[in-house]
């Protein structure tokens, strides 16, 4: 009996130092304001943070983005070799986005010819890499951008026209 309790307990104890360094969100978005989530790390200091997120605004957005913000040192990075995901609500893989990083604190998915409409659900994995200095604890700080009105569209077009017949 005791070495079932004793194995259990490491199991347990496995699971849950294993599952420590991934994190998940779920938030509702209801601003421009951006929202920040701290996240725990464990060794190995590098996994996926899985953000799940609900347009509660009254427009679409036609991107979301991703900075790391840390307190006492500048480690935590996306790196340029890991892919980034994004998911609709049944957790298929989201069609017509793609995303850009500088290989370090910024992360910028872009969907404006899919955008997130208010209500809709989706879901971004990103993934983080500590292991330089293995600090516990880093923050994300996520906001969303709008889909530009359309008028605001037809006004860049009229003055990028007026820029061309000027040449």
């Amino acid at each position: 009996m005791k070495k079932k309790l004793f194995v259990a307990f490491l199991v347990l104890s496995a699971a849950s130092f294993v599952s420590a360094h991934d994190g998940s969100f779920t938030t509702d978005i209801s601003s421009w304001v951006p929202v920040t989530l701290g996240h725990y790390d464990a060794d190995p200091f590098k996994g996926w943070a899985t953000v799940t997120v609900t347009n509660t605004m009254a427009q679409s957005w036609g991107d979301f983005h991703f900075e790391i913000f840390e307190f006492m040192t500048y480690s935590v990075t996306f790196p340029t070799t890991a892919t980034m995901l994004m998911f609709d609500s049944d957790m298929d893989p989201y069609t017509g986005y793609s995303y850009a990083h500088d290989g370090t604190k910024k992360l910028d998915f872009t969907f404006y010819g899919n955008p997130v409409d208010p209500g809709e659900t989706v879901t971004f994995k990103v993934y983080t890499d500590n292991t330089s200095n293995q600090y516990a604890w880093f923050g994300l700080a996520i906001y969303p951008t709008p889909v530009p009105e359309p008028m605001t569209l037809g006004l860049l077009s009229l003055g990028a026209l007026a820029l061309r017949r000027k040449k």
